[in-house]
């Protein structure tokens, strides 16, 4: 007896608890919200459909308070009204001239306001954040697009204990049977039996599908045993098997709850009983939880190693480069060769097997010269030829290799830097122990011996002017407000054209109109919102325009979209200096150098990463906790330049071309023909940044140009190009420039820089 009075007092708690924190849907709200996305995706939904269903809902609730928000990137109006006697022509009004354009934050829905009940009007096109709602307030989410996210509008609808109210499949009578406004009593349950809304949630038994709910539970390391699976708000639940499966008893409606260590916990709706294959996602994929730990980076020794420009400290170089010392060398060599043997990497072909003719991997080309220049002691040597029918075959074999102090394999800009066109297949650099250590050789530099980089081309600057039609017709209208109204017209011509809204995003931003320049450049995501290659595109644009707080956001989504890549954590870094989040941007640069996030290669971003790091932590050491920060960071470096280039595309071919003061250039090519390792690095790796550094420069003007091979490409090409002088310094400049490589044609002058 003592035990059925304990359990009848437990249901009784358990009842009395569920109802008093269930929200009554009142039938006579005093104050309602009303959250209506206004960005491009709603532009071309059924409008008349939900002025019906507003004028039915207001001749049954006919005297109430309305706070009205319409919000794309912004927040567009934000306004109340009062509707009397079911008069709601002035919010009628106001709704019928709502202009379509941008892309929906949802954030804009996240406020605390005090009303009964909530309406969002959307569609649930989510691209650069997630559709999360208030569960204290039940929310009816109103549909009219036949492509929106219908599952999730239920999903966010359900949680808040409000409905999905999908105008594409229901009557209006149906929708209004969803808001009971006519009992005033709890519904747990009353639904439309019509098809775009058959989830039975409540305690009407006789409507309601019961059974067996099965599916297989997998991550993108394959599938999870051992996940908890749980219906919500009861005490129904199962595990996994070896093989990802579950079965557990449920019905349509019911929400479950999986769990999985290291995973993120995942809610979703049953809408059918088999076949449900759920993906659980990394905890670790969410950087703001990313926690540092250990006793800080390790203090990497300082390496000293040989290059075009002498003896420099491997930190401070813009790129890679190779090199053993004597005590590395294969025992008792005879030859340098000898002496190298299995160090480099590097294969080896022609009839002798000398260094000279090393090929360096990634080099494919049977049409040129495959084989390095050798520079010994800062001379360069006459070079090899691999060319069918020449007749060049010199040989390393006379050089001691007991008189070697250390080879250096220099590649890329790296190779050309000093020797030109002689060195676009790699220099290999000797220094024999004759050469005084620590400085550069005394030989004297024979620039006879450097060939066919004499620079004699007189090249037109790229012309950024927007030279369209559609920019000529828009500035026939007089006024902002008369070129928008056009522009909303103009623009359903260009509607997949992502070169139309950047070039009148542009337009915009010149007249002085930021927000809505950044508006309009937001609307290329719209069809193309998992594209890398876009999403890019647009970042660059927006720091362009200094709207970081939207790169960031597209920062963030890349991580999601692609986590095992290294450029957008390094992106992510840099944009969260810009946004003032100093501490933020130094978690994750000692994430990197603490191999904090796994499986993701670095490596070839080490040389850029280790330069911002530094930077950020000389120009703002005061904001930042510095714990576990090496000491090699807070001193200065001397750069008489850094020159960073960013892009969009791995396989876009295009090349930059530096010209000194002495009007001699070398080149950085990003082709396959030229380049193949590299762009097979990106790709393995996850990368496209490239950095320069002008040390101990010439004194004059640089020039730099660059080359474009870009052909139809449907999707933007891009090139963000960054300057720093006085780099980390109080004094620091920096200027950048973002450039459309799709109508570029040949080769141009990209900019200067002033020694």
């Amino acid at each position: 007896m003592y035990k059925k009075i304990i359990s009848l007092f437990i249901c009784f708690f358990v009842l009395h608890t569920f109802f008093a924190n269930t929200p009554s849907l009142n039938p006579n709200p005093k104050k309602i919200t009303i959250y209506w996305d206004s960005s491009l995706s709603m532009k071309d939904k059924d409008l008349s459909k939900e002025i019906e269903f507003l004028d039915n809902y207001f001749n049954n609730v006919k005297d109430v308070v309305i706070e009205f928000i319409s919000f794309s990137n912004t927040i567009g109006i934000d306004k109340s009204f009062q509707v009397s006697n079911s008069d709601w022509s002035s919010l009628k009004d106001v709704i019928l001239g709502i202009s379509y354009d941008g892309l929906a934050f949802f954030e804009n829905t996240d406020r605390v306001n005090g009303s009964d009940i909530n309406f969002l009007f959307t569609d649930g096109f989510e691209v650069l954040d997630k559709l999360e709602l208030r569960k204290e307030i039940p929310t009816y989410i109103v549909n009219t697009s036949k492509n929106a996210n219908h599952n999730l509008l239920k999903e966010k609808s359900f949680d808040t204990k409000g409905n999905y109210i999908d105008l594409t499949e229901m009557s209006i009578n149906e929708s209004l049977g969803l808001l009971d406004l006519e009992s005033g009593t709890i519904v747990l349950n009353k639904q439309s039996n019509s098809p775009g809304n058959k989830i039975d949630r409540g305690e009407e038994t006789g409507h309601i599908i019961t059974g067996e709910v099965s599916g297989v539970i997998y991550s993108a390391d394959g599938v999870l045993s051992g996940a908890v699976i749980m219906v919500k708000g009861g005490s129904i639940g199962t595990t996994t098997s070896d093989s990802g499966e579950f079965s557990l008893k449920s019905k349509l409606g019911d929400i479950l709850e999986i769990t999985y260590l290291g995973m993120q916990t995942k809610e979703l709706i049953v809408e059918k009983l088999s076949g449900n294959d759920i993906l659980m996602l990394h905890k670790n994929n969410d950087l703001d939880e990313v926690v540092i730990v250990g006793t800080g980076a390790v203090e990497e020794a300082e390496e000293k190693v040989y290059t075009a420009n002498g003896k420099v400290d491997s930190k401070k170089l813009g790129y890679t480069v190779t090199t053993i010392g004597e005590d590395e060398f294969s025992e008792a060599p005879v030859t340098v060769t000898d002496a190298t043997r299995g160090k480099l990497l590097t294969t080896t072909q022609g009839q002798n097997d000398d260094i000279s003719q090393a090929i360096f991997r990634g080099v494919n080309s049977v049409l040129m010269n495959q084989y390095p220049l050798i520079v010994i002691d800062g001379s360069p040597m006459e070079r090899n030829s691999s060319v069918a029918g020449t007749s060049t075959n010199k040989m390393t074999d006379y050089i001691n290799p007991d008189n070697v102090a250390s080879i250096t394999i220099l590649r890329g800009l790296a190779a050309t830097n000093r020797y030109g066109s002689e060195g676009n297949r790699g220099v290999i650099l000797i220094t024999t122990k004759n050469a005084v250590p620590g400085e550069e050789s005394k030989k004297p530099y024979n620039r006879a011996l450097v060939r066919d980089n004499d620079y004699n081309e007189n090249l037109t600057a790229i012309n950024t002017s927007i030279k369209e039609k559609y920019i000529d017709d828009l500035k026939k209208h007089t006024g902002v407000k008369d070129q928008y109204n056009f522009y909303l017209d103009q623009r359903n011509k260009y509607i997949s054209d992502f070169q139309y809204f950047a070039n009148v995003s542009d337009y915009f931003s010149q007249l002085g109109y930021r927000e809505l320049s950044s508006k309009i450049l937001t609307n290329i995501l719209e069809n193309n919102s998992n594209e890398i290659e876009t999403l890019l595109f647009v970042a660059y644009k927006a720091e362009e325009k200094r709207n970081f707080i939207l790169a960031e956001r597209i920062y963030k989504r890349i991580i999601e979209l692609k986590p095992k890549e290294a450029q957008g954590y390094r992106d992510l870094a840099l944009i969260y200096e810009k946004t003032g989040n100093y501490n933020k941007a130094l978690n994750i640069y000692l994430n990197i150098q603490n191999n904090k996030f796994n499986d993701v290669n670095f490596s070839g971003l080490r040389k850029n990463i280790n330069n911002e790091m530094r930077r950020l932590i000389l120009k703002h050491k005061n904001d930042l906790i510095l714990t576990g920060v090496s000491n090699e960071y807070f001193s200065h470096v001397n750069y008489d330049a850094r020159i960073v280039f960013d892009y969009n595309n791995r396989d876009a071919e295009f090349e930059f071309q530096f010209v000194n003061p002495q009007k001699k250039f070398f080149t950085w090519s990003h082709t396959k023909e030229m380049n193949a390792s590299r762009i097979y690095d990106e790709k393995n790796q996850g990368f496209n940044s490239e950095e320069f550094l002008l040390i101990s420069a010439e004194k004059g003007e640089w020039l730099i140009n660059i080359e474009s091979n870009i052909k139809n490409n449907k999707t933007p090409v891009v090139v963000k190009y960054t300057v720093f002088k006085n780099y980390g310094k109080a004094n620091e400049t920096q200027q950048s420039k973002v450039l459309l490589l799709n109508n570029i044609k040949g080769k141009h002058t990209l900019g200067k820089i002033r020694i």
